[in-house]
Parts: structure tokens; sequence; C-alpha cells
């Protein structure tokens, strides 16, 4: 593992692991965090636990010099154990009562409805009354727009909102019904499924009705595809359901060359001549071009490809603001916040610019010593000599919206054009007096996630924060005006992450020379029409010793076992299904990572967040990591080269554990296109079509010198409920690509950025003067340097001009360090003026690769 240097970069995974750890120790007092649960004899001022009343029911909290109630049990939270005189007023006054947390008593909290008393709802962690129906002022049926052919059967689901804007959810009250002909079923409750029965344009054919409240889904009706030897594509935006019109669909054989194109239509429909196993792509300058490859014509000939729109065409979010903080004393706290908005579909699919702001240094410090991070604009932070920063941004994926986003006149218009979104603004927040932070925060050796591994779990001051609807709109940057972005007013300690315990991580990859090292555990909720919204965390790391499993975390039994806190499903997200994700990575997590870096996550459907700090029933993942895909290649050029025909893409051997793989092309803006296959089916690799005149090439890098563009590739592990396996073609002819539909079937995933091949110059500067015999030191990304079988090749430096002593010499490099350095040193007998060093990468047999890739230096040499 790299020694951090400072300042410290935390990438969107990581962030909250860098700066969440800092705020932590492993041996805290809480009790800034509860609000006053304590009546009679308690906030006595003290110094020593012995000043209050009973040292064996409280303890004296030194940072605000105040009596506490204590506990080891939960029964020490009761007024069983405690008397009347001491009873916990807040704990006896709800049916849940308390639990004791980190040696705390705090008030126990549900994750859903079935953990209430009969006739009452759980709502934001709190078991209660149900809201009245009459509160209900507006409605959003989920999703608001289905195009898909007869047959088709769909879940609708209501939104509901009181006039204030605030969710409301109700589990009664809510009746469906079918508008036109074009669509059967109907029921009550929050969602019902449709079938789509017979042909029509788009309607409004679904209604929810709660009283007065009305909202309505459009449905468009396709005939069935029975045309043989002919193909159907219906190409469709993926985050709002609308048609795409335009799109260029290429229909390509064996060779990749394309034997049939057509424009999709309104409807977004396409329809080519085909025969045999073909490859099908589709193409539209402000999407992300799509290709299947190695689809049959056996099947049912009629394909859904949703596209998501190119990821930094448009820029916008949220502009947030914290309230509500705890009492700290008179000293001085850390506080801090990580927020951002709900990501459709997996992780993955999201790209940097759409999950974090820019960059801005924050420098911390305490005890005379300071410490400076990277942080994205939507880390929040505040104390500890730090400048006031009285708001924070987020960025948004693009989405849906209606009438009430300020500045959107014509909300049609604005998601067809992929200019407003609709998605869930979450926080995780903490705040500690600097009393109580860890000594070794500052030190620029210490490992953030091991001290997050070590200091989440005991620690109850983690909070979630969440507004459920937040629209925003989005521009192209740099369109002359900064975005609008939208405020939101988060509560900072809205719903507390009560419930510590623990998870079983399957046994990690290995990738080249050692196991994945780095480990993170989410536990989410997945919203409907908005995406994965997390709510709580853990971390591990896999040091000592590198092997198969996460390092064995103090308290808990075995290695492999990883501790997290997880707040309940609660304002507006309750009844919606929880999830964990573990996902560990040969670097850091998530962000702009290098080339090299290696990624595994691990998906589970969770029944609810458990009560269980000792860890005695951890949870478990099913399904193991899917291996890394190594061993992928790509030729750009016209010409054969390494056995690869022109254009070809190609698995060197199936992926262990892998149903699907899906390698994406990233160009220096951001557009990608992305190739799906079977995993058993990547080994004989696809040639991919040209694009038609007027598309750029986008396995291409953009610039003038025809670079490669940057490649990642994606191995999924893709089951039915029942854990059957699901192939390319089938997602393809059921929907089953579109965001959510491949999250929820998604069990595992793994990720190898492969880059792009890239050689510069670290040392000398450009122009410097050097003594004969200097050391030279160039940087590889994207090219795994190496004279082995598995590697591809190296470094030939080339140096021309100065005297005779330099002319013609060619030195070559095979050994690079674990950071892709490669060392040379000048020739001794080399000096002159204008000496020009040129560095370029060539394969195992010395040849330089096509395009080439060259980085060139000149320096002087007395």
């Amino acid at each position: 593992m790299r020694t951090v240097p400072l300042p410290v970069r935390c990438p969107p995974g990581l962030v909250l692991a860098c700066l969440f750890a800092c705020a932590l120790g492993c041996a805290m007092d809480d009790s800034a965090e509860v609000p006053n649960l304590l009546g009679g004899p308690t906030d006595e001022a003290c110094t020593v636990d012995q000043d209050c009343a009973d040292p064996a029911l409280y303890f004296c909290n030194t940072a605000l010099s105040r009596c506490e109630a204590a506990c080891r049990t939960d029964e020490d939270c009761s007024v069983k154990r405690r008397g009347e005189l001491h009873a916990i007023l807040a704990c006896e006054s709800q049916s849940l009562g308390c639990r004791c947390d980190a040696s705390r008593c705090v008030p126990a909290l549900c994750t859903g409805d079935d953990g209430c008393e009969p006739g009452k709802v759980c709502r934001n962690g709190t078991c209660g009354a149900p809201p009245a129906a009459s509160k209900a002022a507006s409605c959003h049926v989920v999703p608001e727009r289905l195009v898909a052919p007869v047959g088709t059967t769909a879940r609708f689901e209501a939104w509901l909102g009181d006039n204030t804007g605030q969710p409301i959810v109700l589990r009664e009250g809510v009746t469906w019904k079918a508008l036109t002909a074009q669509v059967t079923g109907e029921g009550t409750g929050p969602a019902v499924t449709f079938t789509l029965a017979t042909v029509g344009a788009e309607a409004a054919a679904v209604e929810a009705r709660l009283g007065a409240v009305i909202c309505r889904a459009n449905v468009t009706v396709l005939p069935r595809h029975v045309a043989v030897e002919q193909l159907r594509v219906l190409v469709t935006d993926a985050l709002t359901g609308h048609p795409v019109p335009g799109a260029s669909v290429l229909v390509s054989d064996g060779l990749g060359r394309t034997t049939a194109s057509a424009s999709t239509d309104a409807v977004g429909v396409a329809v080519l001549a085909a025969q045999g196993d073909v490859g099908v792509s589709v193409l539209h300058p402000d999407f992300g071009y799509v290709t299947l490859a190695h689809y049959s014509m056996e099947g049912t000939r009629d394909l859904r490809l949703p596209l998501r729109r190119n990821p930094a065409d448009r820029e916008g979010g949220v502009r947030g603001t914290f309230g509500n903080f705890a009492p700290v004393g008179a000293g001085d706290a850390l506080a801090l916040g990580f927020m951002g908005l709900s990501v459709p579909g997996l992780l993955s699919e999201a790209a940097p610019v759409q999950v974090l702001g820019p960059e801005r240094q924050a420098v911390l410090g305490l005890g005379g010593m300071s410490r400076a991070f990277q942080v994205p604009t939507n880390v929040w932070l505040s104390g500890l000599g730090l400048p006031p920063q009285p708001v924070f941004t987020a960025p948004g994926i693009a989405g849906v919206c209606d009438e009430n986003l300020v500045g959107v006149s014509e909300p049609e218009e604005a998601m067809r054009a992929g200019a407003c979104g609709t998605r869930t603004a979450w926080a995780l927040t903490t705040q500690v007096p600097s009393g109580e932070l860890p000594a070794g925060m500052m030190d620029p050796g210490t490992d953030p996630l091991l001290l997050l591994a070590r200091a989440l779990p005991p620690s109850g001051r983690f909070s979630s924060a969440l507004l459920r609807d937040v629209q925003f709109t989005l521009r192209p940057p740099n369109a002359g005006e900064a975005p609008r972005l939208t405020p939101v007013a988060y509560d900072f300690r809205q719903v507390p992450l009560a419930f510590p315990f623990v998870a079983r991580v399957p046994a990690l990859p290995r990738f080249r020379d050692r196991y994945l090292e780095r480990t993170v555990v989410l536990g989410t909720v997945t919203a409907p029409g908005r995406g994965t919204v997390p709510l709580g965390l853990g971390a591990a790391v896999n040091a000592n010793p590198s092997d198969p499993n996460t390092d064995l975390l103090p308290g808990l039994t075995a290695p492999g076992l990883v501790r997290l806190r997880m707040a309940p499903a609660h304002h507006g997200l309750e009844g919606q299904p929880y999830r964990l994700l573990a996902l560990a990575s040969s670097g850091a997590l998530g962000g702009d990572v290098t080339p090299g870096t290696a990624t595994s996550a691990v998906m589970a459907d969770l029944d609810a967040p458990r009560f269980d700090p000792e860890g005695t029933r951890p949870v478990t993942f099913p399904t193991p990591f899917a291996g890394i895909p190594e061993g992928a290649r790509y030729n750009p050029d016209v010409a054969t080269w390494h056995g690869l025909l022109p254009r070809e893409w190609r698995m060197d051997s199936q992926v262990p554990s892998a149903t699907l793989v899906r390698a994406t092309f990233t160009n220096a803006a951001g557009r990608r296109w992305t190739v799906w296959m079977d995993n058993r089916r990547a080994v004989l690799g696809v040639r991919l079509p040209v694009p038609p005149a007027g598309f750029e090439d986008r396995t291409f890098q953009g610039d003038t010198e025809g670079s490669r563009a940057s490649l990642s590739v994606e191995a999924l592990t893709v089951t039915t409920p029942e854990g059957g396996s699901i192939g390319g073609a089938t997602l393809a002819e059921s929907g089953g690509l579109s965001p959510e539909s491949l999250a929820q079937a998604t069990r595992a995933v793994s990720t190898l950025h492969y880059g792009r091949p890239q050689v510069s110059w670290i040392d000398p500067p450009e122009g410097a003067s050097l003594p004969r015999g200097a050391p030279l030191r160039v940087r590889v990304d994207g090219f795994q340097v190496g004279s082995t079988v598995a590697d591809e090749g190296g470094v030939l430096l080339e140096i021309r001009g100065g005297g005779p002593g330099c002319d013609d010499v060619v030195l070559r490099g095979d050994v690079a360090t674990r950071s892709g350095e490669v060392a040379f040193a000048l020739p001794v007998a080399c000096s002159g003026v204008d000496v020009v060093l040129a560095a370029s990468l060539v394969d195992g047999l010395g040849l330089p690769l096509r395009p080439a890739v060259t980085a060139v230096r000149t320096v002087q040499v007395p």
C-alpha cells in the first residue's frame, strides 16, 4: 500500500473514511449526541463519576461536565433496574423503551411497521399513529413513463407528499385503476402491478388516487414483434423512460462490418434486417453508445436498450446547509458531514463528476499540528481552526421533474433535454469535541480507513439526514453563468445510526500478486425512481496478513468480520428494500481511480438493520466476490496487432463467478461506449463497428494525437431471485438493462480500470541542466511493464542530439515500481546542448504501440 502524501486526497468512497475516522477515536464518550433524555437528579455538575448521584447508574461526561446515565445492558436503562428516582423519563414514555448502546441509554428505534404495536407504524425510526390520509396534497407515480411491448408487466408506485413538500408514507388508502384499454390491473396500496394488454400510442393509462389527490403514468404499448429475420430495437432514456428518437442503430457481423442501419423513430423504435449471430450498437451524440455483442437471432428479436446521458455534458445539483448541532461545552469541536444525491442503478455507472463536486483544501489544526485534506465540495467541515463554510454543494444526475421546479416552465422539454432531475438528498454526519479526538489523527502516516474500522461501531455520534424529493436543474458547463443550485436544509442530527451490527465479508479476490487491501461496507436503501441512498457504513483493511480475509478487528472473533452502523429507512423511504454492499479495492475507493486499480463489490438483500453490537449473528453475503477481469485487450488500429484483428476487443480468459462482462471506453470529454457480452463469449471477442459519418469514435481519446480512450472492464454476476444466471440477451429482451432492474438483479460486480497507455516524465523537468550519468524517471499508466508473458512490454528511451556520446543511444526499461515508475541513467559519455530524451511504450518485441505513446524532454548536459 502506498504511503498517503500530504495533502491527503479522498475520493468519494473514501471521503467518509478519511474524515469520519479523523473525527473519532476508539474509546469515546458519545453523550453530546443525545438530546436531553434524562430527568430526576441528572444534569448535575461533575468532574468525576463519584460526583454523580449513583456511580453505578451514572458517569461524568467530562466534555460537558455533567452527569449522564450509564449502562451495560438494556435492562440498566429500565425503571426496573434504575428505580423511580433514577428512571429515564424518555425511555419510559415510548413504547420501544431504550437500549444500551456504547454504554449509554438511547431510545430504541424501529426499522419497519412490524416492529411496532398493532395499529401503529414506524416513521423516522419511531412507532406512532399512521399519518392522516387527508394530509396528502401531491402525488407522483414511479415510473411516470413506460414504453414496452404487449404482454409486459410493470410495477407502479405512488409517492405522496403534504402541502409543504414533505413526504407521506401510507400503507392504505391509495386506489389504482387502468384509464385505457392499453393496460389491465387495479388494486389498493402504495404499489400495484399492471399488464400492458393492447397496442396504443402514449396515453395517461395508469392512475393512483387518494381522495382528491390524483397522479398518473403515461404508457406506450408496442405490438408484438413477429417478423422473421428482422430485429426490432427500442431505445429509451434510461433515467426518464422517454423514447430516444434519431438514434443510429447498427447491426454488424462477426468482422465488425455494418450490415444494416436505421434511425429510431419518434417512439424510439428501429427495425433492421439481421441473420445469425450479430452485434447490435446504438449511437446518439447526447448519450453513451451501447453495443450488445453476440446476439442470436434465434431469440425474440425484440430488444430494449436504454441509454444514459453523457455525464459531463450538463452540470447542476443542490446547495446545502446544516442546522441543529449538538452542544459541545466550552471547548472547540470538529463537525463534519458528507452529503450527496442518490445514484440510480449500479454505483459504478455514475461518473465521478456526477457524484462529487470540485475539490478544495481543508487544513485541520489540533494540538499545534495541522493536516491538509483535499476534499470535494459536498464535504462540510467546521471547527479546529477552519474558516466558516456556510454552504456546500453536490452534483446531481438527470431524471424527471415537474412544474414546481423553479426555472423550469416546460418540464417535459427539460426532461427530454436532460436539463433537470429529482433525487433523494442524503447526508451522514458526526460532531466531536476536540478533547475527545484521537491523538494520532494528525499523523500523516495514519491510515484513515483503519481508524474508521476501529472507531465507528463503538460510537453513537453518527446521524443520517434525508430529503426524499429534491428537484434541480442541469445546464451545459461554461454556459456563461453558474449553475442554479437547489437550496436544501439538513437536520444535522435527524436520525442516529442506531443499529450497530457485523457483516461477514466473503473471501477477497486476488489481483496480480496480492489480495484486495481495503473494504468498505455500506448499508443502503433503494428508492424507486430515485436511486441508492446510503444509511450507514463500516470498514476494514487487509494488511496483516494479506490473505483472503479482512484483518481481525478488536472485539470480534474471526478475520473477515466487519462492524458497521446503520440508520433505519426514514423521512419518506420507509418500506423500501434495504441492501448491503461490500466494496473491496486494491487502492483508493472510488473517484478518479488510477489505472491499474481493481475493485470488487458484492451485494446482499437485508431484511432490516439489526442491533447486534457484539456480532453474535453476523449478516452474510450469499454470493462470492467476482474475479477481477484481467486480460482484456483492444486493438484500435486498422491492422492486426498481437493476434487481435482491427477494432477487436477480447478477454484472455473467462472471469470466475461472473455471468456478464461490460467493457467501457471513455474519451477525454467523458463520453462513453459500453460493450456488453456474456462472460462465456468474452474469450471470443467482438469487433466493434466503425461509427457512421458524424459520430465520434469513442474508442479514441478525441485529442490531436489520436490516443486511445480510457478503458475499464466490469465482470457482473447477474441472477434471478432463485439464483439462475441471466445473460445479456435475456436482459436486453426483457428490459433488464434498465438501471433499477439491472441493479436489483446484480449480486456481484468487479472492475479493473485499465486506463489508457501513457508515459510521462517525472525527472528531469523540461529544460533542466543535468550532470553526466544523472538518474532519469518516467511514470507509466494503463500499461503493464514487465518481461513476462503476462506483461505488455516496456519503455524504450531514445537519446538524440548533444555530442557523439548521445546520438542514437537506446535504453530499455522492463522493471516498474508498484506506482508505475521506470528508472534509467543518462550515459556518462553523453553531454551537449539540447539533448532530446524520448520515452516510448513498446511491446515485448520492442515495437512501438499503435497509436504511438511517447513523452519527450529536452535537457542540457554540460
